[in-house]
């Protein structure tokens, strides 16, 4: 759990890597610009965009989508157009520079210049800038001040060219006041609950059924092709031989890096976490805070904590948790500073008010603490030794790969050269090209090289891994099937009764709703079922109703209802269906109004002000003629969930 938080929460997934530039698709045409073709990409208006400029924007662009997600792959970015976005931001950028020139819209080198002694990393203890800490942070990122300097001012003017154009958006109080009320009115709701799960009792998929529904759905269970491999890593950790690394290396080297071998002070912790997104509703919040006080009563009373965990993961709460683990100090992204602050504070065995995060809401429990200290030589001897190994193994590593490629290209098996060359021979089970094994850390292009090849093949290059090298067999080669009706029968089943249950539920709720469309059905109704009527806790238009989940359809019949009284229709729910009528509408609270007018007003201006320099942007980019000189630099042009850019104007 600690690790996501590490991570940044890196499974939110692709979706943001394209939210790290702007990414605004106008419409291209593929013009026959005469000049040097070799060296222009495309003209905006007439005028030539350089390869070697896009380029420049596409390294920088990729390389702050690694940094702030690691896992991304080089396909994953490809498959997402992302050489186009790189080319749309950089159309885009040059559009509103060239407005920013006509409407006489200027940075001067003071205002440049103050600008970037207000950046704290090149601020000095007494947050004074330090041009010497500039020039280091610059270079050990591969940028020069003139490249800094130009991109900042770049930034800075386009800053100015969108408060400028935005400055007419304003949003009165009443208008705020309005939208205020609107989005704060709550609703409740008393509903009877049809879980689908009430309603499975009984059933047994048959042998035909299970069948029938393989065969209609049989592409559901197809599986890629795979292979196995046997392999020679050439890598520094691979070809390490760590016996042979004297005692003597390994002290000295501890006595040199002492620093790197500090111990953070530590705590550890385990705690529960219900996953909310940083716009869930207040309902959902209070719902989420009010779980996680009932657990942490649980937990006081001496409740066992893996008990307390739901046994599905994909429970209606959300909830997940994680026992006992060490926190570094400072390990964690400042995002998650709360929690880290959180459970520095505890003392052992102390248990925390619920924390907010952007990950959701946490309960934290602490146990031992460590001060911050110094390993000794002996907590360390083994991971040096591993260190100074793995540096020389660094530098044979060519001499072992040359000598193995040269005994493979005269006819030796991979076997035998592994052997001669007294290097480990490995075997891996069998892979599909999209699930390759972690430990191997093979690139896009190995992988591709490796499904184009034969069994009993023999790379005859070696394929790329991110440490290092592999020099790989073919052992072995699975083509593309499907699995056998005998091993997913199971699957199939589980997955007949669920929508049996589901159907089943959905008729009950239909034949009363049907019911309760006179006086004295709803009574009998109501009559019959009401041990079983519940009442929400009350909920917003956004559509999640606590204990019932994301119900988007319920929940606007909620808030369309002119009087309270029952629904006429059954409404699905998370885990089945539910009749359902309203109970009463919440006006928005008067004081909540007192408390949160600034925000509201700020929020409101700044969508307002979006939209309008986006209707500005949408003008400009319309007048622009922009075409294509070498679309094949360029790539897949189709992004997922996006037309295909069109001729161009």
């Amino acid at each position: 759990m600690l690790d996501p938080m590490r991570k940044h929460a890196q499974s939110w997934g692709v979706k943001i890597v394209f939210g790290l530039i702007i990414i605004v698709f106008v419409f291209w045409g593929v013009g026959n610009f005469r000049g040097d073709k070799a060296t222009v990409l495309a003209t905006i208006d007439g005028q030539p965009v350089l390869i070697k400029d896009y380029e420049k924007a596409y390294q920088e662009s990729l390389r702050l989508v690694k940094s702030k997600n690691p896992d991304v792959t080089d396909k994953d970015l490809q498959e997402g157009g992302f050489r186009w976005q790189v080319f749309s931001n950089l159309v885009t950028t040059r559009l509103l520079e060239d407005q920013g020139k006509k409407l006489g819209i200027t940075v001067t080198a003071d205002e440049l210049r103050a600008e970037i002694a207000k950046i704290p990393a090149f601020q000095d203890e007494s947050k004074q800038f330090d041009a010497k800490r500039y020039e280091n942070l610059l270079k050990s990122n591969g940028v020069t001040p003139g490249e800094f300097e130009d991109d900042f001012r770049q930034n800075l003017l386009l800053e100015k060219l969108a408060a400028y154009v935005s400055l007419p958006a304003t949003v009165t109080e009443a208008e705020a006041r309005s939208i205020f009320d609107f989005m704060r009115e709550q609703a409740v709701i008393s509903y009877i609950p049809f879980r689908s799960e009430d309603f499975t009792k009984g059933y047994a998929p048959t042998a035909d059924q299970i069948k029938a529904y393989y065969e209609a759905r049989k592409d559901q269970f197809a599986t890629p092709a795979q292979v196995k491999i046997e392999f020679v890593e050439f890598t520094p950790k691979a070809l390490a031989k760590p016996a042979e690394v004297p005692d003597a290396d390994i002290a000295a080297s501890y006595e040199a890096n002492k620093k790197k071998y500090a111990k953070p002070e530590q705590v550890r912790v385990r705690h529960f976490l219900i996953m909310l997104p940083p716009d869930a509703p207040k309902e959902a919040a209070d719902a989420a805070e009010a779980k996680l006080k009932d657990l942490a009563a649980k937990l006081k009373a001496g409740a066992d904590f893996a008990t307390l965990l739901p046994k599905n993961p994909n429970n209606p709460d959300g909830l997940i948790g994680e026992d006992w683990a060490w926190l570094p100090k400072g390990s964690l992204p400042k995002e998650f500073g709360a929690f880290e602050e959180t459970a520095f504070g505890l003392k052992k065995d102390e248990i925390s008010a619920p924390v907010r995060t952007s990950l959701g809401l946490h309960l934290i429990q602490a146990g031992d603490h460590q001060a911050a200290g110094e390993r000794t030589l002996a907590e360390v001897k083994d991971d040096i030794r591993a260190e100074l190994a793995e540096q020389k193994a660094a530098d044979r590593l060519a001499k072992a790969m040359d000598a193995v490629q040269e005994k493979i290209a005269s006819g030796e098996d991979l076997a035998k050269a592994a052997t001669e060359e007294k290097l480990e021979l490995k075997a891996s089970d069998f892979f599909a090209q999209q699930n390759p094994p972690a430990d191997l850390g093979l690139t896009d292009q190995a992988m591709a090289a490796l499904f184009k090849m034969q069994k009993g093949e023999v790379s005859d290059t070696p394929l790329s891994t991110q440490d290092g090298f592999l020099m790989a067999r073919v052992a072995d080669v699975k083509p593309a099937g499907f699995e056998p009706l005998e091993a997913v029968s199971d699957v199939i089943k589980d997955r007949l009764i669920a929508e049996e249950g589901q159907k089943r539920a959905r008729a009950k709720a239909d034949e009363l709703a049907k019911a309760m469309e006179t006086p004295e059905g709803r009574q009998k109704v109501l009559d019959e079922y009401k041990g079983k009527v519940a009442v929400s806790q009350p909920f917003t238009r956004q559509g999640f109703i606590p204990g019932l989940g994301m119900a988007p359809v319920l929940a606007q019949t909620a808030f369309e209802a002119k009087d309270p009284g029952w629904f006429k229709a059954a409404y699905a729910v998370s885990d089945g269906y539910v009749l359902a009528g309203l109970d009463k509408r919440v006006p928005a609270e008067a004081a909540l109004w007192d408390k949160e007018k600034d925000r509201w007003l700020q929020t409101l201006s700044q969508t307002k002000r979006t939209e309008l320099f986006n209707a500005y942007l949408k003008t400009v980019q319309e007048a622009a003629k922009v075409e294509i000189v070498n679309d094949q630099i360029l790539g897949p042009r189709t992004v997922p969930g996006q037309a295909p850019a069109g001729a161009g104007n």
